[in-house]
């Protein structure tokens, strides 16, 4: 399991156990030195010790066989075993060692401090001369003596570490899962919640460490209860939108079936057709309202599209039902448009605006679509939007009353959304078409443009 109380715990003991061993290896070198200095001085104390006693000793002892004035027998102490001492005479004769010095000399120094191999043994060994030169003396001590003290000394620093590591690792794993409460309460605060409650998790005891989280969560919840509402309030109006063409194309089926003569029949047929292709076209724009309501202005894929691309390839594409109400299209502006935005979405735009134009230009209009740096206007000449009523055809599935021509009242919904999501400004002005008719005039005002290549 990837738990983060666990990597905590292994994190805080490991940073913990190398801070510890750091500590004791340094404080194992600075006994070490310590050590090195005390016995040292020691040596150097038992140096001038026999030296001063050797003027008197050494008179009253005798030479052996092999010249050697005297031997001193071996202590009883582990530790006595492993030092040593020697005395010379000026002419290099040894007259006095204890029993487990060598007969040769421990060190070719005239003075000081020296390291030397005795044996295989290591050893550390100090001359000192007497002030009339008659005598000097060397005095060693084993290695092994200090390397068990500073292992000791060592051993008492680490030894405390084994034993608190264990316990200092549940006071961690304690202390972790304190200061993970606060995660656990929000986790089970969201997971006892029924799902259709979306309200703000609160934040007044959250620490500061996940106070960014919490607000994400709280943000995300806002977005989830708008989108439940939209989807809400589009699935009433979709089920109440399409009942009456389902209604009435289950009217004119049932009058085919009941026609006297044939006239009657493919009157209805007819009417039944007409019928279908408003529901079709009804349904069409409900899924593209549905597509387009989750959408945020982040979550659009934008690049560079040439706005009067796009608009040549609609009209190319709504010519065929112009010209079967006798409506003339007109394209003005400039060849080449560049704007940030999504293809598809401007496609769709583009095809709202010009369909609803068609649609309510009577026989024999004009539409007219210009595209200029930044800004698209298609304006029409049909009766128009009255002004107190240019707001609210931007909601969904209302249609201006006395309009005759067919439509579901989401194509300027559609529009409107687009438009948002391109963080463009939509506007509605009244045309000035000369005809009796005031006519409509629909702009889109994009931001200015940013290099990146889409052709539509």
């Amino acid at each position: 399991m990837n738990s983060l109380r666990t990597k905590l715990l292994i994190l805080l003991i490991s940073i913990t156990s190398l801070a510890w061993l750091a500590t004791a290896l340094s404080s194992y070198i600075d006994a070490h030195h310590e050590i090195d200095e005390l016995f040292d001085a020691q040596l150097a104390q038992s140096a001038k010790t026999l030296l001063a006693l050797a003027d008197h000793e050494l008179e009253d002892m005798k030479e052996d066989d092999n010249g050697i004035v005297e031997e001193m027998p071996a202590g009883s102490h582990e530790y006595e075993r492993k030092i040593t001492f020697q005395i010379w005479s000026a002419d290099g004769r040894l007259l006095l060692r204890s029993a487990n010095a060598p007969t040769l000399p421990m060190s070719g120094r005239s003075k000081g401090f020296d390291e030397t191999v005795i044996e295989g043994d290591r050893w550390r060994v100090y001359v000192q001369r007497g002030e009339e030169g008659k005598f000097h003396v060397q005095v060693g001590e084993h290695h092994e003596v200090r390397a068990e003290l500073a292992g000791y000394v060592t051993t008492r620093l680490l030894l405390p570490l084994a034993v608190a590591l264990p316990v200092l690792a549940l006071l961690i794993w304690l202390a972790i899962g304190r200061g993970l409460a606060p995660l656990r309460r929000i986790s089970n605060e969201v997971a006892m919640r029924d799902p259709t409650n979306l309200a703000a998790l609160e934040t007044s005891d959250v620490p500061v460490e996940i106070l960014p989280l919490v607000g994400s969560l709280n943000t995300l919840l806002v977005r989830l209860e708008q989108a439940l509402t939209n989807e809400r309030r589009f699935t009433a109006d979709a089920a109440h939108e399409l009942r009456t063409p389902l209604a009435a194309l289950k009217t004119q089926a049932q009058v085919a079936r009941r026609a006297d003569n044939a006239a009657q029949r493919d009157a209805a047929l007819e009417n039944l057709i007409l019928g279908t292709d408003r529901a079709t076209h009804l349904v069409e724009q409900l899924l593209t309202l549905a597509r387009l309501d989750p959408e945020g202005e982040s979550a659009v894929m934008k690049e560079t599209c040439d706005l009067a691309a796009l608009v040549r390839r609609i009209l190319a594409d709504q010519a065929p039902t112009a010209l079967s109400k006798h409506i003339e299209l007109e394209l003005t502006g400039l060849e080449s448009v560049p704007v940030t935005g999504n293809s598809a979405m401007l496609g769709i735009l583009l095809r709202n605006l010009v369909d609803n134009a068609i649609r309510y230009t009577p026989s024999g209009g004009t539409v007219v679509v210009s595209v200029v740096a930044g800004r698209l206007e298609v304006t029409d000449s049909g009766p128009g939007i009255p002004e107190q009523e240019k707001q609210r055809v931007f909601d969904r599935f209302y249609r201006v009353l006395g309009n005759e021509a067919s439509g579901s009242g989401l194509g300027l919904s559609i529009v409107k959304r687009i438009v948002d999501l391109h963080g463009a400004e939509l506007i509605l002005e009244t045309g000035n078409q000369g005809n009796g008719l005031s006519g409509l005039s629909v702009i889109v005002v994009f931001h200015p443009y940013s290099d990146s290549s889409c052709r539509g």
